[in-house]
C-alpha cells in the first residue's frame, strides 16, 4: 500500500493508508473532528454493554488494520460529518382511538442489597457519579438526569427512601423522555463497591416494561436534515413535549390540527400507501423511506467498519447484515446513490479502489498506472503462481489456493471487497508504477554450500549449476503442448527437432534462454527429433531464468506418452541486478557496482544489462578454492 524511500527507509503510503508500514486503513476526514479513530478490536471492546452483548474482535487479521470512526454523541456517518436529528414518538399512534392501543414508557427495576458503599450506573455510554447505598431517590434521579444520554426519568420505590437496604430494595426507573425499547442501565462492575453485613451485596437490573412508543427521527412526521441536525416538519406538525403536546424537543411530535390525510404534496409522495384513519401514516414502497416516502434508499453492502455480531465475526459476514453504502459513504436521498469516500467504489461503496498512477500516455490517474489488471482478492488468489514446500519456493508454479471460496468465513470477509493490482510483465509495485530490472546470477558465487561434513569438520562446496530437466517423449504420431510459469507453447508435433523445441520454449515470455540436448548425443545434432516410438530422452538446461525453476508441464494431444523429471536442481541465484547493482525503478535499468557489467546470463559478457559479469571473476574463483584448501575462510 505504498512505496519505500530507499534513502530514508520510510514508507510513502497511498492515500487512505497510514502507519510506518502503510498497514492501517485511515479514518476518513479524520472523523471530521467529531469522533475518535479506532481499530476494529478497540471499537468492539468499548461497546456499551447496555445495547447488547460485547463481543471481542481480536482473532482476525484486520482487527488492528481496519480503522473507523467512533463518533461523538449527536454525530454519525463514516466520517462523523452527519448530525442526528431529535427523535420522538409519533403523535398519531398509541392513542385511545388507535387500534394498537396506549403505548407505555420503558420501566426498569434496580434491586440493591447493601448497607454500605456505592455503585455507578451507565446508560448509552455515559456513567453517573457514584450512587451511595443510602442516597435518596431524589438524589439518584438527579444523578441519572445529569447523564447527557438520558433526558427524563422518574425514580420510585415501594421500600424505604434510600436506594439500598440491608435485605434488599426494589427501585423502579421510568424513562419519560427516552422512548422505544431503550438499553438496560448497566451497573458498573469495575466500580462496584457495595458492602452488606452477613450477606453478599447485590445489584441487579432488569427490564419490567419494554418501551412501546416510537423512537424515530422527527417523530416520523418530518424529515431530518443530517447536515444541520434539524427536523423539517411536515405541514401542521411542530415540536412537542413527547406526549403529543407542544414542547421544546424539536421532534415534530405535536399535531397542530386534526389530521385527515397522509403527508406529501401527493399522498405519500406517490411512493407509498396511506394507512388512513386514525394514524394517517405512509407505508413506503421498496426503495423509498421517510414519513412521506420522499427519500430514496441507497444500496447496502457488507460494512467495512462496525461492531462484531459474534466473537471474531464482523463486516456482515453473515447473511442479512448489509449496511447502507457499506459504512464508507453517505446516501444522496434525492438520487438514491451512495457518495463514496475517495478510497472506495461500487454502487454501495463495497469495493476498495485499486491504486492509480500516471500512465505512459500522460494520463494523471490511470488504474494500476495503466500497467496491470485490477482484481479482487478472490481473483488474485486464482492468479497466484508461487508455491513453497519445506525447502524451496518455485517461482511461477500454479497454486490451488482460493480466497473466499468458503462462504461466511470471517477470515476472508474481504474476498470480493479488497482489490489490488496484478502487474503486467516488466512492472511491479502496489500500483504497477515501477519498472522491473533484469534478474540474473551473482557472478561472485560460483560455489554453493552443500552440507556440513563431520569427517573433516568443513562445509562442502559444490559448483553452482543451471536447472536441467529431462523429458522422455514416446510417440510416432500426434502432438503435445508444454507450459512454464503459466505460459503455454503452440502445439508441438512428435517430429519436433531439438532446435525447434529450443525456439518454441524461448518464444514463451517466461523463458529467455534454454539449451536442449539429447542423451548420448555429444555432437548435439540440432535436427534430431525429440520423440520416437521407443522414447527419446531430452535434457533441457535453463540458462535464463536461473535458480531452482518450476517443472515444465505438458498436455498430450495425440502423443503416446511424455515424462518430465528434474535432472539437476538449479542452484544459481536469480536476483535483481544479479545482486551486484541497484535498480532504477523509474527506468527499469540496473546501476551496476564498479567492476560489474552486462552479462550473457552465464557469467560472460552479454547484453542482459543485469550486472552479472565481473572482470575479477577468475581471481575470485581462485581465491575461493585456495580458501577452502587452507581449511576455510
Amino acid at each position: 500500500m505504498g512505496t519505500c524511500d530507499r534513502e530514508t527507509g520510510q514508507c510513502m503510503c497511498r492515500e487512505g493508508f497510514n502507519g510506518r508500514a502503510c498497514s492501517r486503513l485511515s479514518c476518513p476526514n479524520d472523523c471530521s473532528q467529531h469522533g475518535v479513530c479506532q481499530d476494529m478490536s478497540h471499537f468492539a471492546s468499548v461497546k456499551d454493554p447496555g445495547t447488547g452483548e460485547v463481543f471481542a474482535y481480536d482473532g482476525v487479521w484486520d482487527s488492528d488494520k481496519v480503522f473507523g470512526c467512533r463518533c461523538d454523541d449527536g454525530f454519525f456517518g463514516p466520517d462523523c460529518s452527519l448530525r442526528h436529528c431529535p427523535r420522538g414518538d409519533d403523535p398519531l399512534t398509541g392513542t385511545a382511538i388507535d387500534p394498537a392501543g396506549i403505548q407505555r414508557n420503558e420501566v426498569q427495576s434496580l434491586t440493591c442489597r447493601a448497607d454500605g458503599g456505592y455503585f455507578t450506573l451507565s446508560f448509552r455510554g455515559a456513567t453517573t457519579a457514584p450512587v451511595y447505598f443510602d442516597d435518596s431517590l431524589a438524589v439518584v434521579k438527579a444523578k441519572l438526569l445529569a447523564l447527557p444520554s438520558l433526558h427524563g426519568a422518574d425514580v420510585e420505590t415501594t421500600g424505604t427512601a434510600g436506594v439500598c437496604e440491608a435485605l434488599g430494595n426494589l427501585v423502579q426507573v421510568r424513562f419519560t423522555q427516552d422512548f422505544g425499547d431503550v438499553p438496560l442501565l448497566v451497573g458498573d462492575a469495575a466500580a462496584l463497591k457495595l458492602t452488606a453485613t452477613n450477606r453478599a451485596p447485590k445489584l441487579t437490573i432488569r427490564e419490567e416494561i419494554a418501551g412501546e412508543k416510537e423512537d424515530v427521527y422527527c417523530s416520523g412526521r418530518g424529515l431530518c436534515n443530517t447536515r444541520s441536525g434539524v427536523c423539517d416538519c411536515f405541514d401542521h406538525y411542530a415540536t412537542s413535549d413527547g406526549y403529543g403536546r407542544k414542547g421544546g424537543r424539536g421532534d415534530c411530535g405535536y399535531s397542530e390540527v386534526d389530521v385527515t390525510q397522509c403527508p406529501g404534496e401527493v399522498s405519500c409522495s406517490g411512493h407509498g400507501t396511506c394507512r388512513g384513519y386514525p394514524t394517517y401514516a405512509c407505508e413506503c414502497a421498496d426503495g423509498w423511506q421517510g414519513g412521506d416516502c420522499s427519500e430514496r434508499v441507497c444500496p447496502a453492502g457488507k460494512a467495512w467498519f462496525g461492531l462484531p455480531t459474534a466473537e471474531d465475526r464482523a463486516h456482515g459476514a453473515l447473511a442479512g447484515e448489509a449496511v447502507e453504502c457499506s459504512a464508507q459513504g453517505s446516501c444522496d436521498r434525492a438520487s438514491g446513490e451512495c457518495a463514496c469516500h475517495e478510497l472506495f467504489e461500487g454502487a454501495a461503496c463495497e469495493r476498495l479502489r485499486c491504486p492509480s498512477g500516471p500512465s505512459d500516455n500522460g494520463a494523471l490517474a490511470a488504474t494500476c498506472s495503466g500497467h496491470g489488471q485490477c482484481l479482487t482478492m478472490a481473483k488474485l488468489a486464482l492468479e497466484a503462481t508461487t508455491r513453497c514446500d519445506d525447502e524451496y519456493c518455485h517461482r511461477g508454479d500454479a497454486t490451488s489456493v482460493t480466497y473466499g471460496a468458503t462462504p461466511n468465513d470471517p477470515r476472508t470477509w474481504d474476498h470480493d471487497m479488497v482489490q489490488g493490482c496484478l502487474c503486467d510483465d516488466g512492472w511491479q509495485g502496489f500500483d504497477c508504477g515501477e519498472r522491473r530490472c533484469p534478474y540474473g546470477d551473482d557472478p561472485h558465487t560460483p560455489y554453493s554450500w552443500v552440507h556440513w561434513n563431520p569427517s573433516n569438520r568443513r562445509n562442502a562446496y559444490k559448483d553452482q549449476v543451471n536447472e536441467e530437466q529431462a523429458m522422455v517423449c514416446t510417440a510416432s504420431s500426434g502432438g503435445f503442448y508444454l507450459s512454464f510459469r503459466g505460459a503455454q507453447t503452440a502445439r508441438l508435433t512428435h517430429g519436433l527437432t531439438m532446435k525447434e523445441l529450443e525456439k518454441a520454449l524461448e518464444a514463451l515470455p517466461t523463458i529467455e534462454d534454454v539449451e536442449v540436448k539429447i542423451e548420448n548425443d555429444p555432437n548435439r545434432d540440432e535436427d534430431r527429433p525429440i520423440c520416437d516410438a521407443a522414447g527419446v530422452e531430452s535434457w533441457i538446461e535453463f540458462k535464463v531464468p536461473t535458480g531452482d525453476v518450476p517443472m515444465l508441464r505438458y498436455q498430450l494431444d495425440g502423443v503416446s506418452d511424455i515424462a518430465i523429471t528434474e535432472r539437476y536442481q538449479g542452484t544459481k541465484e536469480y536476483e535483481e541486478c544479479s545482486g551486484r547493482g541497484l535498480c532504477d525503478r523509474d527506468e527499469g535499468a540496473c546501476q551496476c557496482f564498479p567492476g560489474f557489467g552486462s552479462s550473457d546470463g552465464q557469467g560472460g559478457v552479454g547484453d542482459r544489462a543485469d550486472c552479472g559479469y565481473s572482470r575479477a571473476f577468475a581471481g575470485y574463483v581462485e581465491d575461493a578454492v585456495a580458501c577452502q584448501s587452507a581449511g576455510g575462510c
